[in-house]
């Protein structure tokens, strides 16, 4: 294969890329680009991976106040859905 044969899909890629990361890293990931672009970078972002404005900046704002997740956790403990529970005593 030549080099000029070689064409090299930035977007596709990209693509790719962002569909193999979990939540928490999607979002760092948009808030790191946006930052990267400066102004109206998250706008720019957001319509290109396909997510919402604010999980764009709430990625910047974790990469700029540098948090650290809790290890091998994805998600804060007491998210979902409530257990449903009948407290008439009726069934």
């Amino acid at each position: 294969m030549k080099k000029k044969d070689f064409i090299y899909d930035v977007a596709k890629h990209e693509e790719f890329f962002f569909s193999l990361l979990s939540e928490r890293e999607k979002r760092q990931y948009a808030g790191l680009e946006s930052i990267k672009l400066g102004y109206n970078g998250v706008d720019v972002i957001s319509k290109r991976l396909g997510i919402h404005k604010h999980t764009v900046r709430k990625g910047k704002k974790e990469l700029l106040e540098q948090t650290k997740p809790p290890v091998n956790k994805i998600r804060q403990k007491g998210g979902g859905r409530k257990k449903n529970v009948c407290h008439s005593g009726i069934n």
